[in-house]
Parts: C-alpha cells; structure tokens; sequence
C-alpha cells in the first residue's frame, strides 16, 4: 500500500480491526529502492501482508501468471523424457497436470474484492486520505529488495475497483480515489 502518513501503529489498529478470520493482516513499512522514484515526499510503502502468507488474494487473480501452459507443458513432457519415462507414462502425468490447473481455475480468492475495497476504505478514512495507492507482486526475495522499477497507473474510484483488482498487473502501482463520504 502507498499512503501519505508515517503512523505505522495506527496503520496497524485500524488493520486489527478489520480482520475478524484469525489471520489477521499486518503492516511493515518497507522502503523498495525501485519504488522512491514513484513516490511523492509525503508518501510511504508499507506491506500489508496476512500471516503466515498472503496466498490466496483476488488482486491480480485475473491476471494469468509464469509461462504460457503450452511452454509449460513442453518443458514437462522433455523433463519427464529425460527421466526415461514411456509415452503413456508422460500422457497420464499431462492429463493429471491438465485436471489440477482446471479445478484451480474455478476455485474463488479466499479475500474477494469487497474485502478489499472495504479494508482500503478504512485506511483512507482513517487518516482523511482522499487517495492510496496498492501494488501487489509476486516477491522471489523480501519485500524492499523487488521491484527493481514500477510504476503508477490510475485506477478509478476505490469503490467501484473490484474488476481494477482482480486485473492489477504484477508491480504495479494503483492509485484509488477515495470518495468521500455522504454527511
């Protein structure tokens, strides 16, 4: 998340409360060197992450990940090769691989969109914030160390995104307007 406040704890209480599903999320202010750049100086990153992990979230869940299954499945079937496997063998081991990627593919994000919008939301008002910002990323390291680059893209209001957060791009900064509330 990209905020214009440095109140780490209250990040934190406001987080505390949102999260009743005993995992709850916690923020860590992190400082991603390919990030500054993208950042405004009242601006901070923080990571909000679910303990133990954060597998499972519907940002990005649109979005397809790694190679192109035709890639993947030619690197399977030369592995599998390699091993001296026969070629029925290798067509059992395909159609297995092929049956688990489509069951996968129908189950739903364990967070949906309302849950982040509303979390987001709170955040926002929390700390009068008429924007935040969201980026998620795969991390092949620990956060701070990736991205090497981003950059930021307007992502409409925050409470109509739950399509923006299904699509986000990987490395991406997001920018939500917050709509102010109706008095």
């Amino acid at each position: 998340m990209i905020a214009a406040t440095d109140d780490l704890a209250r990040i934190n209480a406001i987080l505390a409360t949102r999260d009743r599903r005993g995992h709850t999320r916690r923020a860590e202010r992190v400082d991603t060197p390919g990030l500054r750049a993208c950042l405004t100086a009242d601006e901070r990153e923080y990571w909000l992450a679910r303990l133990p992990c954060d597998c499972g979230t519907c940002l990005g869940s649109a979005v397809r990940r790694g190679n192109e299954p035709d890639d993947a499945r030619a690197a399977d079937i030369a592995r599998y090769r390699s091993k001296g496997w026969s070629e029925a063998r290798i067509a059992r081991a395909v159609a297995d691989r092929d049956r688990a990627v489509a069951r996968h593919a129908r189950q739903q994000p364990n967070e949906d969109s309302a849950y982040w919008i509303g979390l987001l939301t709170a955040l926002a008002e929390g700390f009068g914030l008429q924007q935040v910002g969201l980026m998620h990323h795969f991390y092949r390291k620990s956060p701070g160390a990736e991205p090497q680059t981003a950059r930021r893209q307007k992502a409409g209001e925050l409470a109509k995104a739950a399509e923006a957060l299904a699509c986000m791009e990987d490395g991406v900064i997001h920018d939500f307007l917050i709509k102010a509330p109706h008095r």
